[in-house]
């Protein structure tokens, strides 16, 4: 990647959201400092530390994922940045795969592009336009299954002790990702090439394979520890993205993790790590993610 084409990417990123992030400066200001900020490993730390409680809360009842150890998977999660392990109960799986054959996605996380499963193409012809994702961000609200998951007193109790704070549930999403016959939009692209999210100072997000994905039908790949080591270069870059070739000669190809996994397999991960979702060559990918963070600044997606 050279200085060039870095500057370039700059330059697109700004001309494609400069409004964007100028209304959310106006009207959520806590959040643009956050955004501009919170990359920095230092500030991390000291607003953790900030926000630090002594006391860590308790979450009763009944859990659907009776055999997985909380302390083992924070403590993972502190070391790597994210845990691999957690299993759909077959009966919440089936569950959640029928809400999402009859609910409205839209495509390319775009609000104005609507679409349900069986007019996609219709869809794609009506606006001009190749979906790469169909996302759903109103899945807790449509189905039990994800509404129980939410409440589930494990999770709570993993996020709660990762951030050592009780957390807020921000949302939950489900998004199908389809093979693409073209190569995709400048706009998209960032988020099949190598990046971390800044959407709180702490941030957990916890996903579930609802198809089967192998390396044709776009598995998710993370960098472990990638959270807690960035050097300065990826910690002060106007821009999160970076190519394969940087992250591998720094973190080492040991800790590429590419997921592949049956339906309902599901995996935590803090997304300040480096991560990237990769485009299906072969079949379509569904994934649900249920995400916590420390606030919400209810900005959607």
């Amino acid at each position: 990647m050279t200085t060039k084409s870095l500057y370039q990417k700059l330059l697109l990123k700004l001309q494609r959201r400069f409004f964007y992030y100028l209304n959310l400066a106006i009207k959520k200001p806590d959040y643009i400092f956050m955004f501009c900020f919170t990359r920095i490993h230092l500030i991390r730390y000291f607003v953790q530390f900030l926000f630090k409680e002594k006391t860590i809360i308790k979450y009763e009842g009944n859990s659907v994922f009776a055999d997985i150890e909380v302390n083992h998977i924070v403590d993972t999660l502190k070391q790597e940045g994210i845990y691999l392990g957690l299993n759909l109960p077959e009966y919440l799986l089936k569950e959640i795969i029928d809400c999402s054959k009859n609910i409205t996605y839209f495509g390319n996380a775009n609000l104005q592009f609507s679409f349900s499963l069986t007019d996609k193409q219709k869809a794609e012809k009506k606006h001009g336009k190749d979906f790469i994702t169909g996302y759903n961000f109103d899945i807790s609200s449509l189905c039990p299954a994800v509404k129980k998951l939410e409440n589930d007193p494990k999770l709570w109790s993993i996020a709660t002790k990762y951030f050592e704070k009780k957390p807020t549930n921000v949302i939950s999403k489900i998004w199908w990702t389809f093979p693409q016959k073209k190569e995709v939009e400048e706009r998209v692209k960032g988020f099949f090439c190598f990046h971390y999210d800044l959407e709180d100072y702490w941030c957990l997000k916890f996903m579930f394979y609802l198809t089967n994905v192998d390396l044709h039908s776009g598995p998710h790949v993370c960098v472990k520890s990638s959270h807690k080591r960035k050097k300065l270069s990826h910690q002060f870059s106007l821009l999160r993205e970076t190519d394969d070739n940087d992250i591998i000669s720094y973190y080492g190809s040991e800790n590429v993790i590419t997921i592949c996994e049956q339906a309902g397999v599901g995996f935590v991960e803090d997304p300040f790590c480096f991560h990237k979702g990769t485009i299906p060559i072969q079949r379509n990918r569904l994934i649900l993610e249920v995400k916590f963070t420390l606030h919400n600044y209810e900005t959607i997606p």
